[in-house]
């Protein structure tokens, strides 16, 4: 089986079990296991949204939007969003809160969600004042052609998240992912650096965060 369609095979599965981890909803196990083991997502969503605070009135990509958690709060800042997924069932998801949004605020945020394999299949002749990748390259085998075709379809910033290899999450989440079938890569910084320098990308910031790395890199 393709490692990606391990990873897509996967969030089919847990689509909803992963969009719990936000607002920290599900088993009480898993509640447990979001608070010991999962503060890393909450933390770079608050600084990716940090991150994008002074870019109201731009064009934002998130690929691997997932449930589309961070376009919902950019759009409310008058920023036009594009969110892809390879997940029917994140799309799916996505298109829910944006419509629970509209049914509670009736406010209509400027979002679209797509359902494709960016490498592979995402085509456009435009390109995105800001592009996201949070908790994409987790799941990369190859991580420098997405890279490199992020950095093309993007004109100001492109924000990442790495998982750090030397992390105490680290055995436990390997663990967790081969019962689920799912494989998982993590990162060094100087493995970043050399990814970054191959793509042709000289101003960027590695920022540590719990459990990984976020890196804020200018075009």
């Amino acid at each position: 089986m393709r490692q990606d369609k391990k990873v897509k095979d996967y969030f089919k599965r847990a689509a909803e079990d992963f969009d719990n981890i936000y607002d920290n909803r599900g088993r009480i196990i898993e509640r447990i296991a979001n608070k010991l083991f999962r503060k890393g997502m909450r933390e770079r969503f608050k600084l990716t949204l940090q991150l994008c605070s002074q870019s109201n009135n731009k064009t934002v990509l998130d690929i691997g939007c997932g449930a589309g958690r961070f376009l919902i709060p950019l759009a409310e800042r008058e920023m036009t969003g594009v969110g892809i997924d390879y997940s029917e069932e994140m799309i799916k998801l996505a298109k829910e809160h944006l419509k629970r949004y509209y049914d509670r605020t009736k406010r209509k945020l400027q979002i679209e969600y797509i359902c494709c394999d960016f490498l592979n299949d995402f085509e456009t002749d435009k390109s995105f004042d800001i592009s996201l990748a949070i908790g994409v390259f987790d799941y990369l085998k190859e991580p420098l052609p997405f890279l490199k075709k992020m950095k093309s379809v993007t004109n100001e910033m492109m924000i990442a998240s790495f998982p750090a290899k030397f992390a105490l999450q680290v055995p436990i989440r390997k663990m967790w992912l081969i019962t689920k079938k799912c494989p998982v890569y993590f990162y060094t910084k100087n493995r970043i650096k050399r990814l970054y320098s191959l793509t042709g990308i000289s101003d960027y910031e590695i920022i540590k965060i719990s459990a990984g790395y976020l890196v804020k890199s200018k075009i």
